[in-house]
Formats: C-alpha cells, sequence, structure tokens
C-alpha cells in the first residue's frame, strides 16, 4: 500500500505581509501635478512638489 503524502497547505492562515500597515483613506489621498518636473502622482501630504524633486533641493 501506497501512503499519502502529508498536505502542506495551511489552511485559514493569512500572510501578514500582503495587510497595510496602515489604513489609507481614500478620501484624503488626492492627485497632484508636481510644478518643477510635471509628475502627476497621488498623495495625502499638503506640500505640491513631488518627493523626487524635494530629494533633489536637499
Amino acid at each position: 500500500m501506497k501512503r499519502k503524502k502529508a498536505s502542506k497547505k495551511m489552511v485559514g492562515i493569512k500572510c501578514q505581509c500582503q495587510d497595510r500597515p496602515v489604513p489609507i483613506i481614500k478620501e484624503k489621498v488626492r492627485t497632484v501635478q508636481c510644478p518643477r518636473c510635471g509628475k502627476v502622482y497621488k498623495t495625502n501630504r499638503q506640500g505640491k512638489i513631488c518627493i523626487d524633486c524635494e530629494r533633489k533641493a536637499r
């Protein structure tokens, strides 16, 4: 008789790496265009300059 291999599936366990650390509130996220480089991005920050241009300015 052949023995059946034990299943390695995990049932009912959700990977924590797929969970977001902070919930995103859709109402606060807005689409902005950077006045320096023209890049269109989504942000919830108050500044009008994108992160890339902000790093270059430092």
